[in-house]
């Protein structure tokens, strides 16, 4: 008879040693952003690590609630924002997502008062998966392409 994985000294779990398909991961990914839209921010615990890490660029790096902090924000400014998913790829336990966020600007955001002025702003995520949930989260997004939408900086050309 074998040793298992702990027998043998390995440190791994049985989920860790579990290797998701991709396709399984590209489910997750896109239940990311439906969740955030549904709880209007704060970050699907079930979907993600207790050491989950974000990096959104421009901005310090978040754990789980100042991710879920961050993007209430978004939604207090812009109460129907919704993503739309363009585009997912999975590789191993990474996932790329191409999405679109869309709303209108009706309350206050980051100080900036309501114009009542409609976004769409494309944005792309790479996720790195532990087991079945998300560990990292690599973003960015239009940020400039958002304030001249808004009318807080005049739009090039």
């Amino acid at each position: 008879m074998k040793d298992s994985p702990v027998q043998a000294g390995c440190q791994k779990t049985r989920l860790e040693m579990i290797s998701m398909s991709p396709q399984h991961n590209k489910t997750i990914a896109v239940q990311f952003f439906m969740e955030q839209d549904k709880r209007k921010g704060p970050l699907a615990p079930e979907i993600v690590t207790s050491d989950y890490a974000a990096q959104i660029a421009g901005f310090p790096r978040m754990d789980v609630g100042s991710h879920s902090g961050f993007a209430v924000v978004f939604y207090q400014g812009f109460p129907d924002l919704y993503h739309t998913i363009d585009e997912v790829f999975a590789e191993g336990d990474k996932v790329v997502v191409r999405f679109t966020l869309r709303g209108h600007h009706t309350e206050n955001f980051m100080g900036i008062p309501a114009t009542g002025k409609a976004i769409e702003v494309p944005a792309i995520v790479m996720m790195t998966f532990a087991g079945d949930k998300i560990a990292r989260l690599s973003a960015q997004f239009d940020q400039m392409g958002l304030m001249q939408q808004i009318g807080v900086i005049p739009a090039l050309g």
